[in-house]
């Protein structure tokens, strides 16, 4: 009986433990998972009006509440800024990133105990040196700056969306307490699926990014606004100048430490720091 439970308990650490997620040693390239077709580019627009925004989740931390914004008519992109796109910026400007002028950013590696500085992390190179873009032209851009951002949204006649405007077209136009929820273990996001840092299931078939459209848009036609990658705002955290807005959470975030893919979620980081979980979609304004 001692024997029967014994062998019990190894399949299921076996079992366990054959599903954790390395890609440090070189299970999964940053590119993985099922091919996808581009989403297409296209800008979705948002009426004139004044829209309920704040974090309505029971976990809500205390700096969004529920709030009235009057916003002007806008459009924004309905995926994340791509690999592809970010290279033709880069060709027709010669544009070189905070990452790659200061030699580094930070990364995440599946199988490391938490993120880290990587000298030689870049666009290119999302995982560090020896990593590369290849296959990943539909994937978002990352490890790119706030200032990084605002530099391709100038070059592409757009600008970065405010938080809010980003909140309501992640809430398809409701208002809050009506917008989407995704839960720990639905699939219609790139999330980690598991317990971070031990165990990712794949439940959504991708480790890192995926590419732009691999899951159902919302309501308003917008893909990936939860999950997949951190998006930049416009907005100054709290009017420090040095931190800026960035929303929607990442193929990082999991039930168990960061859980910020919900709508009224407000992220943070210095302007001048550049992740491999974070990119940025672009907006405009209509009218005048």
């Amino acid at each position: 009986m001692l024997a029967a439970v014994a062998s019990i308990a190894a399949a299921a650490w076996w079992f366990e433990h054959r599903q954790a997620i390395d890609p440090a040693a070189g299970a999964i390239p940053w590119a993985s998972g099922p091919r996808q077709d581009t989403a297409a580019d296209r800008l979705i627009g948002f009426a004139a009006g004044t829209y309920v925004i704040g974090d309505d989740s029971p976990d809500a931390v205390g700096d969004a509440p529920l709030r009235s914004v009057a916003l002007g008519a806008f459009e924004i992109d309905s995926h994340e800024v791509t690999t592809r796109q970010f290279a033709e910026f880069v060709r027709a400007t010669e544009y070189v990133t905070t990452a790659e002028r200061e030699g580094g950013g930070w990364i995440y590696r599946g199988g490391e105990a938490d993120w880290r500085y990587q000298q030689g992390a870049d666009w290119r190179h999302p995982l560090g040196p020896g990593s590369t873009i290849d296959g990943a032209a539909d994937h978002p851009v990352v490890l790119v700056s706030w200032h990084d951002a605002v530099a391709y949204a100038a070059w592409a006649g757009k600008r970065l969306p405010t938080e809010a405007e980003w909140e309501v077209a992640a809430r398809a136009g409701q208002d809050a307490g009506s917008g989407p929820k995704i839960q720990p273990h639905h699939v219609a996001a790139n999330i980690w699926h598991g317990t971070w840092p031990r165990r990712n299931t794949l439940e959504d078939h991708y480790f890192y990014t995926a590419p732009a459209g691999s899951f159902e848009p919302n309501e308003a036609g917008l893909h990936d606004m939860l999950g997949n990658v951190w998006e930049w705002t416009a907005d100054t955290y709290d009017g420090d100048a040095s931190l800026r807005v960035a929303r929607g959470g990442s193929w990082f975030c999991s039930s168990n430490y960061c859980a910020a893919y919900r709508p009224g979620f407000r992220g943070k980081s210095p302007a001048g720091h550049a992740f491999n979980n974070v990119g940025f979609r672009c907006a405009r304004s209509i009218g005048p």
